[in-house]
């Protein structure tokens, strides 16, 4: 199932509640294959290194999610514009933890603190699927950008958890977050 937060915001307080995001997944719905391909086009002019089918492969894999963050401007609306950024991952549900594999904001929109909403706002999700971890192989441009948004060179979680289910990558630093139940991110 998909959740939406486009127009149910929660609570009164939380400023989060009034950005338009939405969890999306490739569950064969024309809304989502169309978010899902605006998420890969982001992904792939964003992060030029990472090759164009592993991006393809990552953000169409049934086991993977995205949160996409979207642009009120009506304009945009069901075009690859409305995207104004976007974190895919893999939720281990079973193990509590959940690898990040892009995130990514688009150019127009960089330096506006959107990078900080887009992992506050997978915080909030990840509190509600349960998840204890967030991991992640960070590059060297990336390891600023995730100190800042909590994460760790310190892995903390049990390898046990972890070994087995997600590869190393050559080049990248392995960073975790822990995820505080009872934080309001």
């Amino acid at each position: 199932h998909t959740q939406n937060q486009e127009d149910s915001p929660q609570s009164e307080h939380n400023p989060y509640d009034q950005i338009r995001h939405c969890i999306v997944q490739n569950d064969g719905q024309h809304k989502n294959l169309v978010r899902l391909i605006g998420l890969k086009s982001l992904f792939a002019k964003q992060l030029p290194k990472m090759p164009k089918d592993y991006i393809v492969r990552l953000v169409f894999d049934r086991r993977h999610k995205s949160l996409a963050v979207l642009s009120d401007d009506a304009t945009y609306k069901g075009g690859d514009e409305e995207i104004i950024g976007g974190i895919c991952y893999r939720p281990y549900a079973e193990m509590r933890f959940a690898e990040i594999a892009f995130c990514a904001v688009n150019g127009m929109h960089q330096v506006k603190g959107y990078g900080t909403k887009l992992m506050n706002l997978l915080k909030r999700h990840a509190v509600t699927e349960g998840i204890d971890f967030f991991i992640t192989y960070a590059d060297n441009y990336a390891i600023g950008y995730f100190k800042k948004q909590g994460f760790t060179k310190v892995i903390t979680m049990p390898k046990s958890r972890y070994h087995g289910l997600i590869k190393d990558y050559d080049g990248a630093n392995m960073m975790e977050c822990y995820i505080h139940p009872s934080i309001d991110y």
